[in-house]
């Protein structure tokens, strides 16, 4: 087991390291030992929610102020890691408005749940191919959803041994079942977030072992290099509405801002020590900061960085952060 956690990689390593099998019950409101302060309402973007895969309980924590830990959505998460949010259509609303839902990667179950506000289950996307000869699932990191809808998981690695590298896999618009698989660039896929253009920005490590932050534009099936360097440990990445590349880099718990393969400047996370993802708000004036090691989702303005506006604590390992209504490049 524990060469399994390797393979995965250090972020899926430590967060499966903690998780035993999904506990049943329904969510519980208002949790005690979460301290959430005014983080949630301190947001001047307007009413927002945020959602964060706590691991280590095998949960959904739904803040928006009150809180509620859904460990039932999508009949029990196993190893939640990345979280994000956006417009999902699920097949039977097609005809319908669009609207805002929350996805997490359910990394133990190889799936990813769509899931509301209110602990309610939309959708299970199946993180598997099918062939004649033999079915893969794989091991999602991430999750992203583009304007239109379509869905990309950043997978580590193949399921159940990780023997096998990982990929992205895009859903289309309401599928429940990956429509294309992009390859080429990376032996462990970590996170990724769409531009308004469509294209797929991705980050995770090469069989070496050496950090690579790769694009796949629109309808293509090929991950390229972006050209990005100076990233020590990558975790999640966001677009930003000014089309920057924002990169966690775990190595120095901050964000580096690239604008095409030039660092414009490094956003300081003070007081976290392992930041793994993060999200912005919809107007990008703050982001939303998980931290594995302080147990702590944490609330920056941006890019100004340095001490934290506020933050929620309480939790056993989050892992993924989203913000809705999400933001748009």
């Amino acid at each position: 087991m524990e060469n399994l956690y390797r393979a995965i990689s250090a972020i899926v390593c430590i967060s499966l390291a903690a998780c035993g099998a999904p506990s049943g019950g329904t969510h519980v409101s208002g949790i005690p030992a979460l301290d959430v302060h005014s983080a949630v309402r301190h947001d001047t973007s307007g009413p927002i929610t945020v959602s964060t895969s706590d691991a280590g309980n095998n949960a959904i924590v739904i803040c928006n102020p009150s809180c509620n830990q859904c460990k039932t959505v999508g009949g029990g998460l196993n190893a939640p890691m990345g979280n994000g949010s956006g417009p999902y259509h699920p097949p039977e609303m097609r005809a319908r408005a669009s609207r805002e839902y929350g996805l997490v990667a359910d990394t133990y179950n190889s799936r990813v749940v769509v899931y509301t506000d209110t602990c309610s289950t939309v959708a299970i996307l199946n993180d598997s191919t099918y062939s004649s000869s033999k079915t893969v699932a794989y091991f999602p990191e991430g999750v992203a959803v583009a304007p239109d809808g379509t869905v990309a998981v950043t997978n580590a690695c193949a399921a159940p041994s990780c023997t096998g590298p990982g990929n992205i896999a895009f859903f289309a618009r309401g599928s429940t079942k990956i429509t294309s698989i992009a390859t080429g660039l990376m032996s462990d896929y970590f996170f990724g977030d769409f531009d308004k253009h469509g294209n797929f920005y991705n980050d995770g490590l090469t069989s070496t072992g050496a950090t690579v932050v790769g694009i796949v534009k629109r309808g293509s099936k090929t991950d390229v290099s972006t050209g990005i360097s100076g990233v020590g440990y990558p975790g999640g990445i966001q677009v930003a509405r000014n089309g920057t590349i924002n990169i966690d880099d775990q190595q120095c718990s901050c964000i580096r801002v690239y604008k095409g393969k030039k660092q414009l400047r490094t956003v300081t996370l003070s007081g976290t020590v392992d930041a793994v993802t993060f999200a912005f708000n919809k107007t990008n004036s703050d982001i939303w900061v998980a931290d594995k090691s302080t147990k702590t989702v944490y609330e920056f303005a941006y890019p100004a960085g340095g001490s934290s506006i506020d933050s929620m604590g309480g939790f056993s390992e989050p892992i993924g952060v989203a913000v809705s209504p999400p933001d748009r490049p």
